[in-house]
């Protein structure tokens, strides 16, 4: 008896889905007005620290899911490691720019270059981490 092949066609979807639900995520917290002022009541000088550290956690875990994405769609067959792994970092720096432009019009929140510069940096993080994990797979 022969196993018959599983649908995979789901899977883009599915992926796309959980890239479209994390942008969400970040919206959502970017959509807080005067979230800087609440955590920093909270977290006293630990606040600027831990606040960087989440920008690079959303846009390292941003790329991953847009990278996984990209490697299950059609459109990106036969792009090979370098090209997938760049679409997914233009796309964090889409949304990095976005997001900054959002902010601009929430109370008590700004736009900053640096942000945007911090949110890339998570991303370039977890490039690097996917290109290693890749390595050690082959």
């Amino acid at each position: 008896m022969t196993a018959l092949p599983k649908d995979t066609s789901y899977k883009p979807f599915l992926a796309w889905g959980a890239v479209g639900t994390w942008v969400l995520v970040i919206f959502l917290f970017s959509n807080q007005a005067h979230s800087g002022a609440v955590t920093e009541a909270y977290l006293g000088d630990a606040n600027v620290p831990v606040r960087k550290f989440a920008h690079m956690f959303e846009y390292a875990v941003l790329f991953v899911l847009t990278r996984y994405a990209v490697s299950k769609s059609a459109f990106a067959s036969g792009w090979g490691n370098v090209r997938l792994s760049l679409f997914a970092y233009l796309f964090c720096l889409g949304n990095a720019f976005f997001d900054e432009w959002h902010q601009s019009f929430v109370p008590g929140r700004s736009a900053t270059l640096s942000d945007a510069t911090v949110d890339m940096c998570g991303a370039m993080i977890a490039w690097v981490a996917v290109y290693f994990l890749i390595r050690i797979r082959k």
